[in-house]
This record gives C-alpha cells, sequence and structure tokens, in this order.
C-alpha cells in the first residue's frame, strides 16, 4: 500500500515528517482491536510512504496513523456513563454544529462549587485528544475516592468532541466551514466572538457562567527520532496577562505542576505559546481564566526504536 500526501489535510513536508511513527491496522475479521503495524514494514520515502500488508481473501483492513475514536462512538459513550451512572452524571449540549449534529458533553459535581471545562477536539483527527477526555468523563463519574472528593468540590463538565463535523470528514484541524477552531479568533484579535461557528458556540458556553478552569488537550505529529519519552508537550501564555494577580498565581502554580510534577515536555526545554487568537489567550486576557493546554504525541505508541 502507498500513502501519498493529501494537500486538503497540511503540507508535503508535514505529511512525511510525522513518520517513522506508529502505524494501526484493524481487521474486521479478527479482534475489535488496532495493532502497531511492525515498522519493518513500513517504508518511510522523502514523499511518501509504502506499508507491507498480509491479507486474506475479502478481508477488510483499517489502517490509520491514529488510533480513532469516531465521533459516533463518542457519544455513544457518554450516552453509556449518563445510563449507568445516572445518579452521578448527565449529558448536555452546547448546541449543534455547522452540518447539524449535537456538540455532546457530560456534567458531574456539585452545582454551585467552582466550574470545570474539560475538551479536546478543536483539531478533529486529534484523536488522542478525545480519548484522554472520555478517560476524564470515565474518571470523574466514577467511584474512586478521589473522583468523589472532585465532585464534591467542582462542577465537571466534559465536552470530548467540539468539532464533530471536522471529526465525521476526517478534517486534521479545521470545521465544515474550513475555519479552525484552536486559533479561533482569526486575524480579528479584539473581535467580540470568535469565527467559527463552533467556536462561538463553545465561547458563549464558556463564559456564560464564573469559569474556575479552563482544560484542553490536544495531539501533534512528532516522529520518534525527534524526541524521548513520553513525547508530550505543552502550550502557556504569560502569566501578566491576567489582570487579577490571584489568578496570575494560580495560573503560575499550573505551569509549575506541568514543568515540575509530569513528564511534560519532552521535545522541548520550554512549552510553546499560545498566540493571541486562541482561545486560551482570550479568555485569560479578558476574563481571568487559567487553563491547562496538554499535546499528547499521537504519532506513536510507546517507546519504540528507530530502526
Amino acid at each position: 500500500m502507498e500513502v501519498w500526501h493529501d494537500p486538503l489535510i497540511n503540507d508535503a513536508p508535514g505529511f512525511i515528517s510525522h513518520f517513522p511513527g506508529t502505524i494501526w491496522v484493524h481487521s474486521r475479521n479478527e479482534s475489535p482491536h488496532y495493532h502497531a503495524l511492525e515498522q519493518s514494514r513500513c517504508e518511510t520515502h522523502s514523499d511518501h510512504l509504502v506499508l507491507h500488508l498480509s491479507l486474506a481473501a475479502r478481508q477488510t483492513v483499517r489502517v490509520t496513523d491514529l488510533w480513532p475514536a469516531s465521533c459516533s462512538d463518542t457519544c455513544q459513550f457518554l450516552n453509556g456513563l449518563a445510563g449507568e451512572r445516572r445518579d452521578l452524571c448527565a449529558t448536555f449540549s452546547i448546541g449543534k454544529s455547522v452540518q447539524g449534529r449535537d456538540i455532546v458533553g457530560l456534567r458531574a459535581g456539585t452545582p454551585g462549587k467552582p466550574r470545570v471545562l474539560c475538551l479536546a477536539g478543536q483539531h478533529p483527527i486529534e484523536f488522542s485528544g478525545t480519548w484522554g477526555m472520555r478517560a476524564v468523563a470515565d474518571f470523574v463519574t466514577s467511584q474512586l475516592p478521589a473522583a468523589r472528593a472532585i465532585r464534591q468540590q467542582f462542577l465537571m463538565e466534559v465536552i470530548p468532541q467540539v468539532n464533530p463535523d471536522g471529526a465525521v470528514a476526517g478534517r486534521n484541524g479545521f470545521n465544515a466551514e474550513g475555519l479552525d477552531m484552536y486559533r479561533a479568533f482569526g486575524v480579528q484579535t479584539d473581535a467580540e466572538e470568535p469565527e467559527a461557528h463552533e467556536s462561538k458556540l463553545l465561547w458563549r458556553w464558556a463564559v456564560s457562567s464564573p469559569l474556575a478552569l479552563w482544560f484542553n488537550v490536544h495531539n501533534y505529529l512528532g516522529w520518534r527520532s525527534f524526541n524521548e519519552p513520553p513525547f508530550d508537550g505543552y502550550y502557556t501564555v504569560p502569566p501578566a496577562l491576567f489582570s487579577d494577580g490571584a489568578q496570575a498565581q494560580r495560573y503560575q502554580t499550573l505551569c509549575d505542576v506541568l514543568r515540575l510534577e509530569t513528564d511534560a515536555p519532552s521535545s522541548n526545554l520550554q512549552p510553546n505559546a499560545h498566540d493571541a487568537n486562541t482561545l486560551c489567550y482570550q479568555l485569560a486576557r479578558r476574563f481571568n481564566i487559567p487553563h491547562v493546554f496538554y499535546e499528547i504525541n499521537g504519532s506513536t505508541g510507546g517507546a519504540f526504536p528507530v530502526r
């Protein structure tokens, strides 16, 4: 199987720079799980890949460089949690996408307590973020002592896929309008609201009532030869951006935790910086809302050696 660059997704050098990375293979004739293709079966050339697969007659195989989390499956997962744990949580929607799909979330915790908004999927095929938010939804609605304590002290809102149209279409970083939900304000950084329809819905939801923390998880495709485990990273804004000194101190504490008490970052000694057109930047500047923005490297399935 030859794999070539699609100009509708990203630039050609960006495409090839993701490899060597994990290629996932799933056969409907076998188990329901994806398995990593042996690196010896993946040839990386200057402008394309060649994958060597062993197929049986009439066998259906899916091949992907990211372990997919489909929009329908994610909604089913959230509805399943809400059904099984109805005394602990409930689903909600922040509105419908451009193409009419509900943007579904899960709420758990204590009304009136500090509100925490957790999300992923601004860039729809960055599936590691969606999987991470699904895990957050599972955790905060569980019976673990730490989860029970969180529900007593906070109101948690988890939205694993804020760009369902892009997920269904397999878009890399855009919604159905062709707009980037991460760089939500485009070139109009002082606009009243973001430009993309789903970003407007998310913005209105975020500022509709006081928000204690904005937690945003993304996924990037780095290559194995570039960094060491755990391959992750994070983005920040200058603490001086906060006009509220107490919030600036809280945000600095969050940054210290990311830098000193987690495994991130591995590819750079310093975090990357949010541009002024991002929701993270504008929520901090306009509303003094601190955030955690974490990136998982979805091009790797673990610490595999480079061959």
